[in-house]
């Protein structure tokens, strides 16, 4: 390759769309790549304008897949099962803590893995020798160890970054071993990968992946407002319920209601339709202004508009409510995978739990008032511990596992490429014989019966 072309350099994200975390986090890293290569771009440019431009390499190009990899390339009864996250946290949201902590456990990790790889052993061993990658991004746990397992059967040493998105309850299966890097975004975090006795020179404490808008001007809170058609001098409240929509959002608008505070509302529902429809049709009735959204793209704005933030414990939102400088108020948690997060607002007190509308109101109360000194307080805790140019650093760590500029990418060495083509000539019989290796029983027989 001359120094004149442009590699291209092709990153895979796989993710599962159970909520809008891991394909949140996805979309803010792939931004932060596109906006470092603008950067680089700017520089060589200016670089070259200035005549200081000698003999530098072509910048790379890079194609990003984000897959929904459980949507798109496994089989049933597995698809449909993995559906089942945003009906249970909204409706059972205890049922699936227990699940958990039950599954919160090395064997049981080993045991699902087993389980599941039948379902989509086959299908990821498809996705990665069409996309051929230079590098795979996994933003879901459950996706760590069935890929890792495809990657040693295709013989091919394709670097395999984690991006764990939880704060403090890490469930086990974030922490595959085999991973190149384990991108973590606290300490406590990091401590539990320690705890695991894998390499500590594996794991890197960058933060939460935010989209970068967060941590760019996008300009004043008063010209927010005013774009936002919103009351000049009225304390603006932004109440969320994630992605689906859970986090009792309703509950916690009839109690400001209620109330009467001297607040006016900004309503995020996400993609529960039911709950927007029934918010938009009591809004005229309500006590305080309120304006109702469904599913937004500019949480950058509603953020930088509101004074204070309402919403459940989730990862992301806490991590944007502490780059946008807000005062947070937890109105609820995922039982298990988000109850670490609760501890992590309070113990840093950068704000409070508040699961009842009394407990909210009086937290209300306090951020409101003139001069509040609660408020002051949080803000300047949350300017300590926040991270808003995570993302960039994500990316720059998972951009240093590329092959360098000018050099072949992995798929260009004909001499690896000779596994792949034996493995995809049927990839139900490679699948059945990995299956039954590892459960360590005479199973092959049968399951070649089944296959054609």
């Amino acid at each position: 390759m001359s120094e004149t072309e442009t590699p291209q350099r092709t990153i895979l994200f796989l993710i599962a769309d159970t909520g809008a975390g891991h394909r949140s986090a996805a979309n803010a890293i792939r931004n932060a790549i596109l906006l470092l290569t603008e950067r680089a771009a700017w520089q060589k440019q200016q670089e070259a304008a200035q005549g200081e431009a000698v003999q530098l390499p072509a910048l790379p190009a890079y194609r990003i897949e984000i897959v929904d990899v459980f949507e798109e390339y496994s089989r049933f009864p597995l698809r449909e099962a993995v559906k089942l996250y945003g009906p249970a946290i909204r409706y059972n949201p205890r049922l699936y803590g227990r699940f958990f902590h039950i599954s919160n456990q090395v064997r049981r990790v080993e045991a699902a893995k087993t389980l599941a790889s039948p379902l989509i052993h086959s299908g990821l061993m498809r996705l990665i020798t069409t996309v051929k990658p230079d590098v795979i991004v996994s933003i879901h746990p459950m996706l760590n160890h069935v890929t890792i397992s495809a990657l040693k059967d295709l013989g091919i040493h394709i670097p395999f970054v984690t991006v764990v998105t939880d704060l403090v309850s890490v469930h086990h299966a974030w922490f595959a071993p085999g991973a190149d890097a384990y991108i973590v975004p606290t300490e406590a975090a990091k401590q539990l990968y320690l705890a695991r006795g894998l390499e500590p020179e594996r794991v890197h404490l960058l933060g939460m992946p935010i989209d970068p808008r967060f941590s760019q001007p996008i300009g004043s809170k008063e010209a927010l407002q005013r774009k936002l058609e919103l009351e000049p001098g009225l304390p603006v409240v932004l109440l969320m319920g994630g992605g689906e929509g859970s986090g009792g959002l309703q509950a916690s608008v009839r109690a400001i209601s209620q109330a009467r505070l001297p607040v006016q509302l900004l309503v995020v529902t996400g993609r529960n339709r039911r709950l927007y429809a029934r918010l938009q049709s009591v809004r005229s009735s309500l006590h305080v202004p309120a304006k109702i959204f469904g599913f937004v793209n500019n949480m950058p704005e509603l953020m930088r508009a509101a004074d204070v933030i309402v919403t459940k414990a989730g990862p992301g939102t806490i991590c944007e409510a502490l780059a946008c400088g807000l005062p947070i108020i937890l109105s609820g948690y995922v039982p298990g995978q988000e109850e670490g997060n609760v501890d992590f607002v309070v113990q840093h007190d950068v704000g409070v739990l508040a699961e009842d509308g009394l407990a909210l109101i009086n937290a209300l109360r306090k951020l409101v008032k003139p001069g509040s000194a609660v408020l002051r307080r949080q803000l300047e805790n949350a300017q300590r511990i926040r991270k808003p140019e995570a993302s960039f650093a994500i990316a720059r760590c998972i951009l240093s596992f590329l092959p360098a500029p000018g050099q072949p990418g992995i798929w260009q060495n004909t001499h690896q490429q000779q596994p792949h083509r034996r493995l995809m000539l049927n990839p139900l019989r490679v699948t059945a014989r990995v299956f039954a290796r590892r459960t360590n029983r005479q199973r092959l027989p049968r399951v070649k019966r089944i296959i054609p």
